[in-house]
């Protein structure tokens, strides 16, 4: 075939439609076959949405979703005083302990051990970087509520016109009321969503490597909040609560280095008794949905069926008809909307109860989405792409140290938002 330019092209012919493999936009075999070299290629150069998008499956989509949805709809649809608002204590720890046996299950049977652990010292050296910043972070967030010099008076609180305008709108509408009082997903929820997303390697749920995202995720976490301790730093802004620190903090000891050596005998997760901008609770939340967003794409036309938007854009007005046709190629699963949500409902819920102001939300998911950003060279999704293995290959013998790894930080996890409450 021969262009406009007179430059002779060959034909490259396009996969059948019920063919069983996948293509990139290159043509790069993605699926059961066997990898070729062209895969190292297709992945300095990136992967495209649409293969990547076609590697993912459903299952995560709906666990995520449906693990949030559940608790707002049972309380939602439950009489008054005929269901609790949360489930059984029971109930949630024989789901916890099932959780805990499939995992483990799954991890003695993984067949991709090589992959995860070529990922080990980036993650290493991310995790090393989270922990340093997170132990400063400690110490400053007392030295800053120690510093402040009316910590013993009753300052009143910033007016927060978006507070205002919420009330306001909740008591004209019983219906956002009774919204805002449904119960609000917690750094829990979202800390469950991130693992949930880097297990789901172990059921083939998504073509990355665990550790690959997760070292985005924690450097992410560093870099934000360095961010964030010198917001707070430099303009000591007051607490939405006044009175905060007679109640929580002992007075200031006599010497710098007592000062100091205080900051390190506590686990702050709830912060200090001024205002912290910007919000490192709402700057943890946002990474959720940033990482479905970025490791968990949908396909195109994901949000509706092809035949419903067909239907629905005919029954439109033609000038609505341009605007229509941009919807289907929105990438966003069911999960990641629903992350988006919560976010959305759980910042609210903060401004309401006065932990926060709208503006250190605000600045907490703008800031945490440019850093997550400005980081995407270390672990690009387009180019760390893992291809499939061919049927029949034998899997990577288990490695110890990398199951001992995952048992560490998950312990790490724990002792940093359940011991300090974050």
């Amino acid at each position: 075939m021969t262009d406009r330019t007179g430059v002779r092209h060959r034909h490259r012919l396009g996969p059948a439609a019920d063919s069983p493999h996948e293509h990139d936009s290159d043509g790069v075999v993605l699926g059961d076959g066997e990898p070729t070299d062209d895969f190292a290629s297709v992945s300095s150069r990136g992967c495209s949405p649409d293969a990547v998008a076609g590697r993912c499956r459903a299952g995560l989509d709906w666990l995520v979703a449906g693990a949030l949805l559940a608790p707002p709809a049972l309380t939602a649809l439950a009489p008054p005083g005929v269901w609790p608002p949360s489930l059984p204590g029971p109930l949630v720890k024989a789901l916890v302990l099932v959780g805990v046996l499939l995992l483990g299950r799954e991890l003695l049977r993984f067949r991709r051990w090589r992959d995860e652990t070529a990922q080990v010292p980036r993650f290493l050296a991310c995790f090393v970087v989270m922990l340093a910043e997170l132990s400063i972070e400690n110490c400053v967030v007392w030295l800053v509520s120690a510093s402040d010099l009316r910590k013993y008076e009753q300052v009143p609180g910033l007016q927060d016109n978006v507070e205002i305008a919420v009330k306001a709108a909740a008591g004209a509408s019983p219906a956002l009321a009774a919204a805002l009082a449904l119960p609000a997903a917690t750094v829990l929820h979202f800390l469950a969503a991130l693992l949930a997303l880097a297990f789901s390697v172990l059921w083939e749920q998504v073509p990355y490597s665990g550790f690959g995202v997760f070292s985005r995720v924690v450097l992410t976490i560093a870099a934000s909040r360095v961010l964030r301790m010198a917001c707070f730093m430099c303009t000591v802004l007051p607490n939405p609560r006044p009175g905060c620190y007679s109640r929580r903090f002992p007075p200031v000891p006599a010497t710098a280095w007592e000062t100091l050596k205080a900051g390190y005998t506590t686990i702050r997760g709830f912060g200090g008794c001024n205002d912290l901008i910007f919000s490192g609770h709402g700057a943890f939340w946002v990474l959720a949905p940033l990482a479905f967003r970025t490791y968990y794409p949908a396909a195109p036309r994901r949000l509706l069926p092809a035949g419903l938007s067909a239907a629905l854009r005919r029954r439109l007005p033609a000038a609505l008809r341009g605007p229509w046709r941009l919807l289907p190629g929105l990438r966003l699963r069911l999960s990641t909307a629903v992350l988006w949500l919560a976010l959305a409902h759980a910042a609210i819920r903060d401004v309401m109860d006065r932990q926060h102001y709208s503006v250190d939300m605000l600045l907490a998911v703008v800031v945490t989405w440019a850093v997550w950003d400005w980081l995407e060279w270390v672990y690009p999704a387009g180019r760390a792409v893992l291809p499939r293995r061919p049927p029949g290959s034998p899997p990577d013998a288990l490695n110890p140290a990398v199951l001992a790894l995952i048992i560490v930080c998950l312990a790490v996890a724990g002792v940093i938002v359940i011991g300090g409450k974050a």
